[in-house]
């Protein structure tokens, strides 16, 4: 009988690590990528946007659909160029310090855990060429990042949260070609296709649940790397009217658009410690080998609306607001193609972000012929719910206040400089789809420079 017993118990045993092998193989590869489709996320606007694209429009908080008049109107408003004269060239870089820390709940990871994020700099650049083909009608060109995303934890091999994410990095570029046209005195319009391209990589471990000792354990580390860049095409539009002399009013639209990412994940064995469990997993794991992985991550759209009006003929005040369409993103439908008679079962991440709004107020003060200053507020909200709040992107609210000059060298070339300090409010999540409670915080500060030289 005591024989019977033991053999019944090891039987059990074995089977236990077959259907926790199964179950949490499966868990670990729905996180995983779905840890890669959310990287498709940005920390600098609502959910995973980079709204800034020029100094003097950032020095405004990013009220600028108005006023548009340098050549970051390709993305402000395209319809702010068509008054241009010269050909102007504007090249820039938004410097981003980038700082974030957590702090556990119970259940888990429990009270009193804490984690950092490494500290970052990212630096999106931007470059812009306008040139006038006739009076009132402009063709321009540029190159800049709607979207992006970089988090990194430290100590990624313990940090708590390493199932869910260790390290994301996303970079997107648009890449912009259109014609203005000022139709009247007061009316201007301005369109083009836009170029959207982009890669991501991903780093986290796979847990599996380890029937011996009643614990998760490390299965695999896996990296998640994009096959190069990947791309789609979609288009901007933009209109400004002047009803008078002080007063602009501008509108601009960027296309939404969906983007299929290919790659490869490599899934590389970690020890749990248990001879029989890393064999079940050696089985069901296609590990040490290329596996192709494919799905479409869902960009917004981004509606800009703003007015301006010349208080004097020195100061200018604008304000805008930004209508972001993120319920785009609600699901990703992840795919993986069999390795070796391996196959990764297709998943869906549920993710039900919802349309937000941002509002921004700014202040421009010609100073003199060859100095100005500028100032903005805004307060952006968060597409992402409560129940999608992750390691990988503690989104949360932001308020963000600003400060910027320009100075004139000569009558061709103008420096201008510009300081966004982004206050994220504080992030508590007790109901996230991964059972990982605690709250988050997060400041970035964006100091973008540029350069704009006429010809």
């Amino acid at each position: 009988m005591k024989l019977d017993k033991v053999g019944s118990s090891q039987e059990r045993k074995k089977e236990a690590l077959v259907v926790s092998g199964n179950r949490w193989f499966r868990f670990g590869t729905v996180a995983l990528f779905g840890a890669a489709i959310l990287a498709s996320s940005s920390a600098f606007a609502g959910g995973f946007a980079i709204n800034e694209k020029g100094a003097k429009a950032t020095g405004m908080g990013g009220a600028f659909a108005a006023l548009a008049d340098d050549p970051s109107a390709m993305y402000y408003n395209p319809a702010g160029l068509a008054d241009n004269d010269k050909l102007v060239v504007m090249a820039g870089v938004t410097l981003i310090p980038y700082f974030a820390s957590f702090e556990g709940a119970n259940p888990y990871p429990g009270a009193g855990y804490k984690a950092d994020m490494k500290k970052q700099i990212f630096f999106p650049p931007q470059i812009y060429i306008a040139y006038p083909v006739a009076k009132g009608f402009n063709i321009s060109f540029g190159i800049w990042a709607p979207f992006g995303l970089s988090t990194a934890w430290e100590n990624p091999d313990t940090f708590a949260g390493r199932f869910l994410s260790q390290r994301v990095d996303l970079r997107q570029f648009a890449i912009g070609l259109q014609g203005s046209y000022a139709v009247t005195d007061w009316l201007s319009i301005g369109a083009g296709p836009e170029y959207r391209i982009g890669d991501v990589k991903l780093q986290r471990n796979v847990p599996v649940f380890n029937p011996f000792t009643n614990r998760f354990v490390d299965a695999a580390h896996v990296d998640v790397v994009g096959d190069g860049f990947q791309s789609k095409l979609t288009w901007a539009a933009g209109i400004q009217i002047k009803p008078c002399a002080r007063v602009r009013i501008g509108a601009s639209y960027h296309g939404a658009a969906d983007v299929d990412y290919t790659g490869n994940s490599t899934f590389y064995p970690i020890d749990t410690g248990s001879a029989q469990l890393n064999g079940v997993l050696a089985s069901r794991i296609p590990f040490n080998v290329s596996v192709p992985t494919q799905t479409t991550v869902q960009f917004p759209g981004l509606l800009q609306m703003g007015v301006s009006y010349g208080l004097t003929d020195r100061l200018t005040v604008e304000l805008d607001a930004d209508y972001t369409t993120w319920d785009v993103f609600n699901e990703t439908v992840l795919r993986f193609d069999a390795v070796n008679g391996k196959q990764v079962p297709q998943s869906v991440l549920v993710h039900n972000w919802k349309n937000t709004w941002t509002y921004r107020g700014g202040l421009n003060y010609q100073a003199s012929k060859s100095f100005n200053l500028n100032a903005g507020l805004l307060i952006d909200n968060t597409p992402q719910p409560d129940e999608d709040v992750a390691p990988l992107l503690p989104d949360a609210n932001r308020t963000g206040l600003s400060i910027g000059i320009g100075v004139k060298m000569g009558e061709s070339t103008t420096v201008e400089l510009s300081n966004l300090a982004l206050f994220f409010h504080e992030r508590t999540t007790l109901t996230n789809r991964d059972n990982f409670s605690g709250t988050y915080k997060t400041f970035a500060d964006l100091i973008t420079f540029n350069l704009r030289h006429s010809f």
